[in-house]
């Protein structure tokens, strides 16, 4: 799939690919259907297409974070405007929303350092990387929380896919499915960490 990819896509004009998966990164974090879309596909496909051009990957990485990361927000805010509205109509919405409020729940219970983590780790995972900020927008979690880490969160995903594509070459393509899933177990462990240590009793103090 990467290599007929990066077949289409060797002789078109820069901008025209930059646009094109700025395009699919931006729709992919920020509109329901977007779980269909190939996000680390895409940033595979840009690592290997810089390094075939010659093009420095720092423009690459940028597009793609900065599209990302605008799908983000996107998403939040159709999550915000749910949160002021009331929850759109249609019968498989309609199923779909104790799952929305449970998970929304949740995501209120925890404190802005947990927080900030799971909207972290979310970006780098397809579906997750769709459905969190619009659950974040829902839940009340403020847009100088989430934009601040989504920022940071789609830079270190692309910057990661990218040089690795450009590094590894068809490899990454084949395997790069580990790295999503290696930064998301990180930061689930940083997560129970945080937590067992929140939750460990204090020791008392013999008074000798």
């Amino acid at each position: 799939m990467v290599t007929a990819a990066l077949d289409q896509v060797g002789s078109w004009p820069a901008v025209l690919v930059l646009g094109v998966a700025a395009l699919v990164l931006a729709l992919e974090s920020g509109v329901i259907a977007g779980v269909l879309l190939p996000g680390s596909t895409t940033l595979v496909v840009l690592g290997l297409w810089s390094a075939t051009t010659g093009t420095h990957p720092a423009l690459p990485i940028a597009v793609a974070a900065a599209a990302s990361a605008g799908g983000a927000v996107h998403g939040w805010l159709r999550g915000h405007h749910r949160r002021t509205t009331g929850p759109p109509q249609g019968r498989l919405r309609t199923r779909v929303e104790p799952a929305v409020r449970q998970a929304e729940a949740w995501l209120t219970s925890r404190s802005p350092g947990h927080t900030a983590l799971v909207l972290a780790a979310a970006h780098w995972a397809a579906v997750t990387r769709t459905l969190t900020p619009r659950v974040a927008g829902g839940a009340g979690v403020p847009l100088r929380l989430l934009g601040p880490v989504v920022v940071a969160s789609s830079t270190a995903w692309a910057t990661t896919v990218v040089l690795l594509s450009r590094e590894l070459g068809q490899q990454v393509a084949d395997e790069a499915g580990w790295v999503p899933a290696a930064a998301v177990a990180v930061l689930a462990g940083a997560l129970i960490a945080r937590r067992r240590l929140r939750h460990r009793p204090v020791p008392h103090r013999q008074v000798g």
